[in-house]
Order: C-alpha cells, then structure tokens, then sequence
C-alpha cells in the first residue's frame, strides 16, 4: 500500500500539493467549503430548498447552499452571511443563490432590495449578482445596494464605496465609490445618474447590522468568516484553557445539556446528513471546531484563526451497529447516536472527498497530527465505512451520546423530548461509523418548517436574468435521486467535475452574456438621460437618488431642513464579560483593531497555529476618484452615507411627489426623480487584506467630471445629511420602525445578560 512520507508531519504544504495533484485524476469534485447562514430574519419570510418547488417557513440555523430560494414578504428582511460577506435582503424580495463554492457567491434578484457587504477578497473570488436588466459584478471590497424594480423595468445600483461592473447586452458600465446609476435597458445606453441618497429605513438596518458585526467581542478569538461568530457574545464568554488556547462555554445551558442535543437532521447534498441546531448561538459550534469537556462544562475550540475555516455538516461520530441497536426495545426504527467530535480527534466525511479536503477540513478546524490525518485517510479512502480511530475524547463522557429512534432522525423531528435513556455500556458497545447509514425521505429534505402560503408568484420565479458567468445546472428534485439514495442509505452521491449538461439554464431564464471584443463602455459611450442638458452651457446638478416607490419599500419623506448634520457620535465598543476563572486574549494584530478588546487584566493564551492561508489581496480600500467625461459643476452637498452612530434623518415627513417617468418613446431628458436619502456608514476593517479604510468621519469627495451624455452632475458631498428639526424628530419617533425598536431593545438587555452570566 502507498504511504504518504513522513515529511508531511512537518507541515500541511506538501499534504496541500499531493491532495491537489490527485483532485486532477478524480471524476468528481470536493464539497464547498462555504455555505451561507441566515443570521437574522424578520417578518414573514419563506424558502424553498434546492431543487424543490415547496415553500417552507425559514427554520434557525440551517445552512443555505446552491440552489435555496428565498421569499420575504411585505415588511420582512433578513441577513446571510458568508465567509467575510454580508447579504442583506428587504421586502418583497426574490432571492436564489445561483452558485457557491470556495471561489464564487452569485445570487439572483428577480425583485427587490439587496444591499452587499464584503469586508475581505482573494485575489480569485467572484461576488456576482444577476438580474432582469443586467448582472453586476464587483471589484474590490465594499458596500453596495442593489434595487430591482420588476415593474418599470429597471435596476438601481448604489456604490457606497468599492467598484463594480455592470455588464449587459454586448456592454458594461463601471462604477466606482459615491455613484448610484439606475438603468432602463438590457444594453445599459439608457441609463440616469444620481447623487447618492439619503437611508431609509432598510438602509438603517444594515447600519445596525454592521454595527454588531464589528463590534463583536469574539472577533477578537474568531476569524471575521466563521459564520455567526457574533451570535456568540450574548450566550457565552471566552476562558483561556490551558493546552486548547481560547475556549468558549455557553452559559445559558442545563447542567446536563450536552452538543448536538437540541436540533434536528436534514439531507442537504453533496454532504448529506447535515445538523441543524436549534440554540441562537449554535451554527458556527455545529460546524466548525471542536467540543471539549473540562469541569463538568462543555467547553466550544474554534480552529486557528489565520485560516480560512471550511465547513463541515456536522462535526460528530455516529455510533451504531447490530449489538448496539438490539440493546435498545422499541418501535420506529433501529436507533441512530452520535457524539461530539473533541481536540484531535479526526473529522470522517459521509461524502466523497479528495486527500487535499479531507486535510483542510480537518487541520483548519482543529489542531491536529499529519500523520494522524494520513491514516485515517488511508482507511477512508478504501471505503470503509468504520473508523479505524480511538481513544475519542468525548465517547466516554457522560451525557455525550445522544441516541433517537429512525423515525425522528430521517423526518428532521426535533431531538429533543425524543432522546433514548443509553445504559451504562452503551459508549463502548456500539461501532462508531463515519455516517448514518439511513436512507433520506421527502421531510428530511424540506426539514423541520410548516409549509406555508407566503410565497412569490409565478412570474417572480420565472422572470428572465442575465448572468455575467454561468452557474451550474440547477440541483435536480429529490424525487428523481430518492431510488439512488434508498440503494446507498446514508451516502450522498459526489458532485460530477463535469457537469453532463447546462441546459437546466434555459429551462430557468437565465442568459449568460458574451462580452465580445467590441463590447461598448456604455459610461464612456454616454445615452444616459438628460443628454440635452449636459451638451448645454448651462451646469448640471445631481439629484439624489430617491427611493420612494422602491418595490416593496415604504415612502422616505426627506428632512423639511436642510443643513449642516451634527456631529455624529463616536461608536461605543461593548466591554467584554470578566471572567472568573482564565480570562482569554486575542491573538496580536498587524495593523491598527478597531474590535472592542478585553479587559485589562486579561493575559495571553498560547494558541496552535497552523498553516496559513492562500495570500489576500491587499488593496487600500480608499476611494478612488473617477474622472468621467463632459461637465460637472460642484453641487451644494445634499446626501451621503451617515457615520454608525449618527442620528437617523427623519422617516415621517412626507417628500415631494416625484415626477412622472417619461414613456420610452420620448426624447431622452427626463430629469431624476425623487429626494435623497442618507447611506450607513462606512464600517471600519479589521483586516490588512484589502479592506476599506475605515473612516471616523466620512470624506468629501472633490467635484467629478463626466464622459457620458448621460446626465452629467456633481457628486454630492460625502458625509453631509441635513439635520432633523424638532417638528420631523418628533413624527420620526411616532412612526419609528419596529425592527429598530426591537434592536434598542436587544441593546438594552444585552449588559444586563452578561452581568447574570457573570454572576
């Protein structure tokens, strides 16, 4: 039998290169080692998962991948995260995720409001978003809006900062920080340039959301792409451990509450079975890490932070086998256990992977022996469904074992309430086995959601897109794979490396665009609107972008007065919960933290390492100044994003009614619509990779020229929202938004918890 050398003790980079080397003569290819988290829903919001047409309502905690829909309805929003990235989705928005691997995020838009956040790229990675007129592609990290308006036909882009291109039929528009561009057409010629806009209500939120991403106290244990990393500064605190580095316990838990108790299983390919937790702070502890017991406590190690952390479904062992399903007396089915996986001990896909995955999900989760890793894989790889390891960490603790009938396993029933009482033996009895060798059914692929009504119509589902790169063939219905999975209970069948066809393409509308060698640059081309008034002698001014009859957004009345906006507060970072017993620290930074830091008395921890990543980009993040052609007069400064602590503008006052559109047949001209209003602010990086510079008081960016026909008008002044008036702050507070309410709220309890965790 070949053996790998012992060189690779030495480190993962050799194990890296052989892994690749053995992907090129495999017919398949490796799982992703991304997945998407829905961090936060509000109102009615439905999904439906891959390949299936049933709409379900949103389940806490379950992973997202290639292929889900999602639905929200009048008033509802959400947030995904991904890796470093943010989505954010308003009202009455259409949402599907078209591709996600290691490398891409495309999403599409059929309607509605997205706003996309990236903190943090690699050189290689693709954040592309498709919709009815165009698909729009970005270039550096940044913060972007993006509206979809299905009735008149067109599509908004808003480049807080960053760049992007839009490209469209045999064209492509770049955009850079500061512009907010709507287009009418598919061949991007008839477009309208705006001064960017004051926030709504939407844009609020995300404000508040990317208040509480930075400034999460576990970013300062965690990589910023862990998934959920926040969800756990509320339910938890850090203790440095020695031997294991910085641990975190959860403090809202029975004294005999044990990981993987409390949740239920889904079938999601090309993993297979897959845990969803049903605790608020449970998806990054489910599926990355390891779970370690020390002092009647369960205890969460997430992996080296200078790694990217690759997903896994759940980090578990399955026990089982003959002997130990006959000590069990009872119906619905042979039982099903498992365990948490502890420190060091090796992660057993139930799914086909190559060598250089099979590392990688192990050694960026957990530190953990080469060699080790290279044994087990032999045995893996010969396909062997035990495992040859032993001496399990967690196998023998008490409580650790968690057993279900079938029935509740394969039908993605809760677990809790349905657990077997396991006899003194019942560790070391059963066969411990990398997968769960039960076929899955209809339910355990729609998961533990009631089917619901609120859904989007027909013609949403089916309205064509343009894709700027093809993504692969949509997922196929479980009921054409159920008899393959009936003959290999338990085994996800691998992804093909070809693809056999792209034709379920054409049976969703989507037109993935050429861009030949004489694709026009419609922003040098010009043919946006208003051409007339930009050939004049006469200066031009923007007009802010306004939002008012956005689909699915209330009216944003603008500020009665106009004005200089007071000075915004400084952001308050949250204090750490002290810890009685080992308080943990954050691994040192080389460059300037803006994440809120322990406490004083707190002392280093020796943490592993590991190997480090594939290099970042490293761009400056500052905003680049466009030079466009034609004239721009400077503009009396009417809008911008507003700091993370700045008083909201006024969302009761009613705006002046916009100006009809023009029919398409008249001439070109139509002035902008609508009021402006303000932006979130930016947010500052963490990271020396490619990151936006963080701005404590938002700059002015200098007047800009034009080269298109298009509307040509000075960019407003950055940072500069007019102040409310006691009359508009007093309407403000009347119709204040709920979902700002309910965070006020959750602000104000949040010290309160933590000051009972502490005691």
């Amino acid at each position: 039998m070949f053996k790998i050398p012992d060189l690779l003790a030495l480190g993962g980079s050799l194990l890296l290169a052989l892994g690749t080397a053995s992907a090129a003569h495999t017919d398949y290819v490796d799982p992703s080692g991304r997945v998407a988290y829905l961090s936060d829903s509000r109102g009615d919001l439905s999904y439906s998962p891959a390949g299936e047409d049933d709409w379900i309502q949103v389940v806490r905690n379950r992973p997202l991948i290639r292929g889900d829909r999602l639905w929200t309805d009048r008033n509802a929003r959400a947030e995904i995260q991904v890796g470093s990235a943010a989505l954010r989705i308003g009202a009455n928005t259409s949402f599907e995720i078209l591709n996600l691997d290691d490398q891409n995020v495309q999403v599409q838009v059929t309607q509605g409001t997205i706003n996309l956040r990236v903190r943090r790229m690699n050189r290689a990675q693709v954040y592309e978003v498709a919709t009815p007129n165009l698909a729009f592609t970005i270039n550096r990290v940044g913060r972007y809006r993006i509206d979809v308006d299905p009735d008149e036909a067109v599509t908004t882009i808003v480049v807080w900062d960053g760049a992007g291109v839009a490209y469209g039929d045999r064209s492509n528009f770049p955009l850079q920080s500061g512009d907010a561009v709507r287009f009418y057409d598919t061949d991007l010629r008839d477009y309208e340039m705006f001064g960017l806009p004051r926030s709504d209500a939407f844009d609020r939120y995300v404000a508040r959301r990317d208040r509480r991403l930075d400034r999460s106290v576990s970013l300062n244990y965690l990589a910023d792409d862990v998934p959920g990393y926040a969800s756990l500064d509320e339910y938890g605190n850090w203790r440095g451990v020695q031997g294991y580095g910085n641990v975190w316990f959860p403090s809202q838990v029975n004294a005999d509450w044990a990981p993987y108790q409390d949740g239920h299983w889904v079938w999601q390919e090309p993993w297979g079975w897959t845990w969803v937790d049903a605790a608020p702070w449970g998806f990054a502890p489910s599926h990355y890490g390891r779970w370690t017991h020390l002092s009647g406590r369960w205890g969460w190690i997430p992996g080296p932070r200078n790694v990217r952390p690759i997903y896994a479904p759940a980090l578990v062992a399955f026990v089982g086998g003959r002997g130990w399903s006959a000590s069990f007396s009872l119906g619905g089915g042979s039982p099903i256990g498992w365990f948490p996986l502890g420190p060091r001990d090796v992660y057993v896909p139930s799914y086909q992977t190559t060598r250089n995955y099979f590392n990688r999900v192990n050694v960026n989760n957990t530190v953990i022996n080469h060699t080790t890793i290279t044994n087990v894989y032999n045995n893996y790889a010969s396909g062997n469904a035990q495992i040859n390891q032993s001496n399990y960490a967690n196998r023998s603790v008490s409580n650790a074992i968690t057993a279900v009938p079938g029935e509740v396993f394969v039908n993605a029933r809760s677990v809790r309430g349905a657990t077997l009482t396991l006899g003194r033996n019942a560790a070391s009895a059963g066969e411990i086995s990398r997968f769960a060798a039960v076929a899955p059914s209809q339910r355990s692929v729609l998961g533990a959601g009631a089917t619901t009504q609120t859904r989007p119509a027909r013609e949403v589902l089916t309205r064509p897109v343009f894709a700027r790169t093809a993504p692969p063939p949509e997922p196929t219905p479980f009921a054409e794979r159920e008899a393959l999975l009936q003959r290999n209970p338990g085994r996800a069948p691998a992804a093909p490396a070809k693809p056999a066809s792209a034709a379920r393409n054409a049976d969703r509308n989507l037109r993935v665009l050429a861009q030949p060698g004489n694709a026009i640059n419609a922003r040098s081309a010009g043919g946006g609107r208003g051409q007339a008034e930009a050939r004049s002698n006469q200066p031009a001014t923007l007009k802010p972008l306004d939002r008012a009859s956005a689909p699915g957004q209330q009216h944003q009345p603008a500020p009665a007065n106009r004005g200089r906006r007071p000075p915004a507060e400084a952001p308050v970072a949250p204090t750490p919960a002290a810890d009685q017993i080992h308080p943990a620290t954050p691994s040192p930074r080389s460059q300037r933290d803006f994440r809120p830091k322990p406490s004083a008395r707190q002392q280093p921890v020796a943490t592993p390492s590991a190997a480090p990543e594939r290099p970042m980009d490293s761009g400056n993040g500052r905003q680049r100044q466009p030079m466009e052609r034609g004239r721009r007069t400077q503009a009396e400064p009417e809008s911008a994003p507003p700091a993370a602590e700045s008083t909201p503008p006024n969302p009761s006052a009613r705006p002046e009614p916009p100006s009809a559109p023009s029919p398409r047949s008249k001439p070109r001209g139509r002035s902008e619509r609508g009021q402006s209003v303000p932006t979130p602010a930016p947010v500052p990086e963490r990271r020396s990779e490619q990151a936006p510079t963080p701005a404590a008081s938002a700059p002015v960016e200098p007047p800009v020229e034009d080269r298109g026909r298009g509307r040509s008008r000075a960019r407003s002044e950055l940072g500069q929202p007019p102040p409310e008036s006691a009359k508009d702050k007093k309407k403000n507070e009347d119709q204040a938004d709920p979902a700002e309410s309910e965070d006020a709220d959750k602000d104000a309890e949040r010290p309160n918890r933590r000051q009972r965790d502490r005691q």
